[in-house]
């Protein structure tokens, strides 16, 4: 009987346990149709960065006294852009678009717009050294540099500076910055409409933009094209042709601000009925334009379309056209210095699609 009551208690005890941990449980995941969007502009990230100040690690800050070079600097680097996302990216590694370095009483602040990294430090200017310090990615570490200002350009140059592998010392050492109170700064201010789709008035087409990847709508293109046509031979009936500057990326084709322009474009039999551009990356996406048979029919910012589980994009297609040789063609805009990754071209030959 002890034995009976002793499991009657375990039993009774176990049950408690379950209702108590559903409760939690349930309580703990969230209302699907009422979480609220949290969005942000590309400049949140650099105003929030000046709102923010060093921590001292291992050195005490110093005191907030205005140096010689004080100021707010950019530059373009004309790397290839990072458009491909990675969870744990080496800090400062040098990468193409906009920097902006700012020295504002003994704090250090850079910022990489492209994806939003940014970093903060301690600086101490004592003659023409510059010393870095109490960076989040190196706290351990003190960079020091030699400094010259010339007409607005400020160069630094490496003394000894081991910070995040000496990465930061390779990127703040590549090139000149230019302050923002030069007319001819880049950057230093945000040029970028957040205008989805700009799409003209009287066109004698069709132009509709969807969100998503079209490979997975209810109704996609009956062919599709990849991109990068030299590693994937294009189907019959479709010729597509790129520039020399585009980046390959698998069997996409990543267009950036090159000064000659990068562009991608298909041309298509008169077998389909219409035809359209897949973009599909990462956040980094940004201005294009797209023209039908030599006419703007859309511009836009690519990674505004359309958003899910980090990918971004969509399809726009265009249709009620006459049977016949066409060509649709992506330009990358470039005055926002992002990449533009075009993953596909896809056309049908009744119909158009249906997301």
């Amino acid at each position: 009987m002890k034995n009976k009551n002793h499991f009657v208690a375990l039993l009774i005890t176990a049950i408690l346990l379950i209702a108590v941990v559903a409760f939690y449980v349930r309580s703990s995941v969230p209302n699907q149709t009422a979480q609220p969007v949290v969005t942000g502009t590309p400049t949140s990230v650099w105003e929030a960065l000046l709102e923010s100040t060093p921590y001292a690690y291992f050195t005490p800050l110093p005191e907030p006294i205005k140096s010689p070079i004080d100021g707010t600097y950019t530059k373009l680097d004309s790397s290839h852009p990072q458009w491909w996302k990675c969870l744990r990216c080496a800090d400062y590694r040098v990468a193409g678009g906009i920097w902006t370095l700012q020295f504002d009483q003994g704090v250090m602040r850079v910022h990489y717009e492209v994806t939003g990294w940014r970093s903060i430090s301690s600086d101490e200017v004592i003659d023409n050294r510059l010393y870095l310090f109490n960076d989040p990615y190196c706290p351990e570490h003190t960079g020091e540099y030699e400094w010259s200002l010339v007409n607005g350009e400020l160069s630094l140059e490496t003394v000894n500076d081991p910070c995040s592998f000496n990465l930061r010392e390779e990127n703040f050492s590549k090139q000149s910055l230019v302050s923002c109170d030069s007319t001819e700064a880049i950057g230093c201010e945000d040029k970028r409409d957040f205008q989805t789709n700009i799409i003209p008035d009287n066109l004698s087409v069709n132009v509709n933009v969807y969100g998503g990847d079209s490979r997975f709508f209810s109704k996609p293109p009956d062919v599709i094209a990849h991109a990068n046509s030299d590693d994937m031979p294009s189907p019959e009936g479709i010729q597509i042709s790129f520039a020399d500057e585009t980046i390959d990326y698998g069997l996409h084709r990543v267009l950036w601000w090159d000064e000659s322009g990068t562009w991608i474009e298909a041309t298509i039999d008169d077998s389909f009925e219409a035809v359209g551009v897949q973009i599909l990356g990462e956040q980094t996406i940004g201005w294009a334009r797209i023209l039908f048979d030599g006419e703007e029919v859309w511009r836009g910012n690519t990674s505004a379309i359309w958003s899910k589980l980090g990918r971004h994009g969509g399809f726009i297609e265009i249709s009620g056209f006459q049977p016949g040789l066409h060509t649709i063609r992506v330009e990358a805009l470039g005055f926002d210095y992002r990449p533009v990754t075009v993953a596909s071209f896809g056309v049908s030959r009744s119909g158009t699609v249906k997301p």
